[in-house]
């Protein structure tokens, strides 16, 4: 492929208003991210005094010390692994890949529907925790981590949808 034709279908060079600004969006959102993976996203208080906080890297991992591979694989695909890579998507999309080809057409109505169920991880996790390490637990607070992550997921949801949008708008009839 010529480097004129991936980058002269970028969805970049399309984009109007507001939009204009979803590569910033996209790139603020996988900040956020990486704050809300590694930040405290729960505390848990075990008799009154006794307090540990997860975040949710840590929540994921302790399902695969633990032994309990099912819930390590279905919360590191859809905790770590989908957003990211939706993210990243996004911004490849958005900078260099050529929209105009059915492929990335696709793609990005699939992240865009696949996003709608992002933030089904966060209250996995969260149960999770509570079921798997609550065995002695009086309370369990939620962290800045659990929100910069949702912050994080609904704007590069938003972002994804636009992204979705945008290239639809430029396809034209067939």
């Amino acid at each position: 492929m010529q480097l004129g034709r991936i980058l002269g279908g970028a969805l970049r060079a399309r984009a109007r208003g507001v939009d204009r600004w979803l590569g910033l969006v996209l790139l603020a959102a996988l900040v956020l991210l990486a704050f809300g993976l590694f930040l405290p996203a729960i505390e848990i208080t075990s008799l009154f005094f006794l307090g540990r906080e997860f975040s949710l890297f840590d929540g994921v991992f302790s399902f695969f010390a633990a032994g309990d591979y099912f819930l390590f694989v279905v919360t590191l695909v859809f905790t770590i692994l989908f957003p990211t890579f939706k993210i990243l998507a996004g911004l490849v999309l958005w900078h260099a890949a050529d929209v105009s080809n059915r492929f990335a057409g696709t793609l990005l109505d699939a992240l865009a529907a696949a996003s709608k169920w992002s933030m089904l991880d966060v209250f996995i996790i969260a149960l999770v925790v509570l079921a798997a390490d609550g065995r002695l637990f009086s309370g369990a607070d939620i962290r800045v981590g659990v929100v910069i992550f949702s912050i994080s997921v609904v704007i590069s949801t938003w972002a994804v949808r636009r992204l979705s949008l945008l290239a639809r708008a430029g396809e034209g009839p067939a």
